[in-house]
């Protein structure tokens, strides 16, 4: 593949995944207003409404401007809560899109190409989405769909691996996937020691540690929606919304369902999540005032649970299980570290690191605002799941590391003195 070829590739690709991805929004808005149609509204409605959830899924804000909803009058607010779900739909096939150069001889080409169409198709679908009754903040209408783009065709191209068409390895590297992961390679050779010995079974276990939490999250949220389908099934009588309507509403709360995950994540450390300002749902207990008509969050664990307090378990085993399983990958560790209280410490610190750093970022992408008033605040507060996180696993996975990073007889005897 040419650099021609990789540009003009680039450019199919990303007009056809702009398409695909209003596309499977505009759809079932268009097939709704078709049969439900109100001769009042026109279908520009379901285009705008499409376009402004494209947007807030590349993390877009929308503004509301001050005035009547529902009869109720509202100040202006900020709705900048990111479904995730198609979030991370959309990285997927932006990643995949990047691994299409791995047989390219040059990756600039393809990158160019890309990042030209985003920021001219981001450009008009934010023009054509405003509206007086909502409307995205331009610059980040432009801007965040492009980087998202680029940074998920990005990572394909330079670290993607070839699919089963190839036969092994990419023969001829691009010049530019080769020299940067040459200087990644140089840059952790450069590192000090110390450094370098922890990356990998750090990064293997925290994120381990953050990959536990998630599954025993999602596990835990299946659960709940199959005990609680009772009140699921009322909230979805409250909204009154046809067979169309519902359908539309389910996939909204798809949408969401990674954000509820990482909530979950949040309260199995105790630290717990938010509904609206002023309101905590932990496992010591909640607080919560009136939610907004979502069916799913029928499925909450309100209340005091008296043995809430042993959900933090989950947290404690997973950072003791994860920290054994790396102990393959701390050969480095147990050669070059010269006592076993400095490997373990040294390793704990670096593991719990890693987890409060991973849980942080997700807790301040799933979190923002997703209505006017109490509703601004929806989520965790990542610095104080940070903290937390990084206390709890710390501690057990300092314990665990004596087993798994404990120095060898040669790295910690003594060198013989010349007489």
């Amino acid at each position: 593949m040419n650099r021609r070829q990789a540009f003009f590739i680039a450019v199919f690709d990303a007009t056809i995944l702009i398409g695909i991805g209003l596309a499977v929004l505009l759809v079932p808005l268009t097939i709704v207003w078709i049969i439900e149609n109100d001769p009042n509204v026109n279908w520009t409605v379901a285009f705008r409404a499409a376009s402004d959830f494209w947007l807030l899924s590349h993390g877009t804000r929308l503004v509301v401007p001050a005035g009547e909803i529902l009869g109720v009058e509202v100040p202006t607010f900020v709705v900048s809560l990111i479904p995730l779900g198609m979030t991370i739909w959309f990285a997927r096939l932006y990643y995949n899109a990047g691994k299409r150069f791995l047989v390219a001889t040059s990756l600039w080409p393809g990158w160019l190409g890309g990042v030209l169409v985003f920021g001219a198709a981001s450009l008009a679908i934010s023009t054509l989405a405003f509206d007086e009754a909502v409307y995205p903040v331009t610059w980040q209408g432009v801007i965040f769909p492009t980087l998202l783009f680029f940074l998920f065709q990005f990572l394909g191209s330079v670290f993607g691996r070839p699919d089963i068409l190839f036969d092994g390895d990419v023969l001829d590297q691009a010049p530019e996937r080769d020299r940067i992961r040459r200087a990644l390679n140089d840059l952790r050779l450069k590192m000090h020691w110390s450094i370098r010995s922890l990356i990998s079974p750090a990064l293997r276990a925290g994120t381990a540690i953050t990959a536990m939490l998630l599954m025993v999250s999602s596990f835990t949220i299946a659960v709940l929606i199959g005990l609680n389908w009772i009140d699921i099934t009322r909230l979805y009588e409250s909204v009154q919304v046809s067979v169309l309507g519902a359908i539309v509403l389910t996939a909204g709360q798809l949408a969401i369902l990674p954000n509820l995950i990482i909530y979950g994540a949040a309260w199995f450390t105790g630290v717990g999540f938010s509904i609206g300002s002023g309101s905590l749902i932990s496992p010591l207990g909640s607080q919560v005032g009136p939610l907004p008509a979502v069916p799913i969050l029928g499925a909450l664990p309100v209340g005091k649970l008296d043995f809430g307090m042993i959900a933090i378990v989950v947290v404690l085993l997973a950072a003791f299980i994860a920290t054994l399983m790396i102990r393959r990958s701390a050969d480095e560790i147990r050669f070059e570290f010269a006592t076993a209280w400095s490997a373990a410490i040294s390793l704990g610190l670096s593991i719990a690191l890693v987890t409060s750093l991973q849980l942080g970022f997700l807790a301040l992408l799933a979190s923002g605002g997703a209505g006017p008033g109490r509703l601004s605040e929806v989520g965790v507060n990542p610095l104080i799941l940070m903290l937390v996180s990084f206390v709890e696993v710390f501690v057990v996975a300092t314990l665990a590391a004596f087993y798994s990073a404990r120095p060898t007889e040669n790295a910690i005897k003594k060198p013989k003195t010349l007489s």
